[in-house]
């Protein structure tokens, strides 16, 4: 009865450290090219959510290049651009603001596979952006 105990603790812990080891992992190499936006959440409900028919109109995307920069276009301009680095499930963002100084965000990611990403900002404006490599 006791080994039978046993057994079943150490198969939960193995399932266990299993999930948790599940999380989605990028690198820099992995994102390189132009990601186009095709949902964009917003979880807390603060705002509304961004279909994929207006993203498309808006061309929203994300490119991350070889030299480590990202531009993020919406409207045929960049709503953003600066520097990157990816390590596991963060990207980590330096943007260049148009006074010269420079913002550091990162996005979170939850979901990644060679053609699908999903990544997320925390704080007062989570965001949720799932993009589909071009």
């Amino acid at each position: 009865m006791l080994i039978m105990k046993e057994l079943k603790l150490s198969l939960f812990f193995v399932c266990l450290c299993f999930i948790l080891s599940c999380k989605p992992s990028v690198n820099s190499a992995g994102l390189y090219g132009k990601w186009d936006y095709i949902k964009i959440e917003h979880p807390t409900h603060d705002r509304p959510d961004i279909a994929a028919t207006e993203l498309k109109q808006q061309g929203a995307s994300i490119e991350f290049s070889k030299d480590s920069t990202f531009v993020i276009m919406w409207s045929g301009s960049a709503l953003s651009k600066g520097k990157f680095t990816a390590d596991g499930d963060k990207i980590q963002l330096n943007e260049n603001l148009p006074d010269g100084s420079t913002r550091s965000f990162a996005f979170y990611v939850t979901k990644a596979s060679a053609t699908e990403i999903t990544f997320e900002t925390k704080g007062s404006e989570n965001s949720r952006v799932t993009a589909v490599k071009e």
